[in-house]
């Protein structure tokens, strides 16, 4: 997967310009919606903040110094992308963009260009009103870190569950604006979804679309900035080879000087399972106290080109400061995001591996307009080509369960991994039904899968 650059993208537009016209402006005579550059220009500068971010820790994106016509050149782009990643499966692009008026804007394109739009009715803040319909923070605050010294609190106290259909209804109206849901609905594939502020971390696959859920009809990537949608070299490589993987199960954090951590059986089980199905050496396979920060940074170079690093571990978002605060829990000293930025993995700069963090809050951080940053981009800005990540403080016994159908989607059947995710969350609502908390809890964040 090449490193991300405007230059290359700039040239590769100029050059799919002068061979095939946008097919939207040929039919109708039309020229691109104002708006839909103003917003790519945007996302055009959000990802350039991004990679400062991660190289320096300070945000800083250029503002609107980006020149329209390259804006006008990566519509032409994404259009002619979704056109070739449709040649095997239908593909296409959510694009969202919070405007000067508040309002959250979305764009649905496919291999023509705009197939319908729309904005939400207010201005857009944030999808905390899901979370509270889902009360996801009460029925996990079991699993959440105490700091040590300070009094244990309470049991949570489980008020009665209310149905959340009318706040996912509000979240797709949100989400899918206009004209979008019903253009889901009459369709299937797999969506790309470029975000806007935390709508990276939505339940997707819960939304309603007509009488199913968009899970019944889409398979869903999170991008993590504009080039990964509007450049057709960046694609994950699902060549995956699971006997060189590194699988990380269940902690021992008892000796953790600043937190209280619950034990996570199913956690160890879930890792057990992951080696058995990779026929992995114990050496591959570390749980307990050999699960230290040290032996996982180890591993992960050591293995050359390994393919998939599995942690299933507690994990803590912090969205003050993503780089510096958040981590996924190891013994022995934890994992941060500031560790990820030096130095590089080694075999990360030609191989490009499936990161599935099966831990708490993975997918948050930090809000900015282009999206969300926090542990899952930082793998992905360290070198990674997907990452499985979490949306809230996820259930020990339902993840367990997701991620057993999801390796067996992905590394037994050999399912791409969203569509393998899709499927495992399939499998789980048979089990969790009336609970979407549980089965839509995780997310895929990175580049699409490579055809075929």
């Amino acid at each position: 997967m090449p490193p991300l650059s405007r230059r290359r993208l700039m040239k590769y537009a100029a050059t799919l310009a002068a061979a095939a016209p946008f097919r939207v402006i040929a039919q109708t005579g039309a020229a691109p919606d104002p708006t839909l550059l103003a917003a790519v220009r945007d996302h055009l500068g959000y990802s350039v903040g991004f990679r400062r971010k991660f190289g320096t820790g300070i945000y800083s994106a250029p503002g609107r110094a980006i020149p329209p016509s390259l804006a006008a050149m990566t519509v032409r782009s994404i259009t002619h992308r979704l056109a070739q990643s449709s040649d095997m499966r239908r593909t296409c692009a959510l694009l969202h963009w919070r405007g000067s008026d508040g309002r959250l804007h979305g764009w649905l394109l496919d291999g023509t260009g705009v197939i319908a739009s729309g904005a939400s009715a207010g201005p857009y803040e944030s999808l905390s009103f899901l979370l509270n319909a889902l009360r996801v923070d009460a029925r996990t605050a079991t699993r959440a870190p105490i700091k040590r010294g300070s009094p244990r609190p309470p049991p949570p106290v489980f008020a009665a569950p209310t149905d959340p259909r009318a706040h996912f209804a509000r979240a797709r109206d949100t989400l899918l604006p206009g004209a979008i849901a019903a253009a889901l609905a009459e369709r299937s594939g797999r969506l790309l979804i470029l975000p806007a502020r935390d709508t990276g971390s939505a339940p997707y696959a819960a939304l309603p679309l007509g009488d199913a859920m968009l899970a019944d009809r889409w398979s869903t990537v999170i991008l993590p900035d504009i080039e990964t949608l509007a450049d057709p070299q960046r694609t994950f490589d699902t060549r995956l080879d699971p006997r060189n993987a590194l699988v990380v199960g269940n902690p021992d954090l008892s000796t953790d000087p600043a937190y209280e951590w619950s034990d996570l059986p199913g956690a160890a089980e879930e890792a057990q399972a992951f080696a058995k199905v990779f026929g992995l050496p114990p050496t591959r396979l570390l749980t307990g106290k050999a699960v230290t920060r040290e032996r996982v940074l180890a591993g992960i170079d050591n293995y050359g080109e390994a393919s998939i690093v599995y942690l299933a571990t507690h994990g803590l978002a912090n969205s003050v400061n993503p780089m510096d605060g958040s981590f996924v829990a190891l013994a022995n000293g934890h994992l941060y995001g500031r560790d990820l930025r030096t130095p590089r993995f080694q075999a990360w700069a030609a191989w490009h591996p499936l990161v599935i963090l099966s831990a708490c809050q993975t997918a948050l951080g930090k809000t900015f307009d282009g999206g969300t940053y926090g542990v899952a981009r930082g793998w992905i800005s360290a070198g990674a080509g997907q990452v499985v990540a979490s949306l809230w403080n996820v259930s020990d016994t339902a993840t367990q369960l997701l991620m057993l159908h999801f390796a067996e989607h992905a590394f037994l059947k050999r399912q791409p991994p969203e569509e393998a995710l899709r499927l495992a969350q399939l499998d789980t609502r048979n089990t969790f039904a009336n609970d979407p908390a549980a089965w839509a809890s995780f997310t895929l964040f990175g580049a699409p899968s490579a055809a075929g």
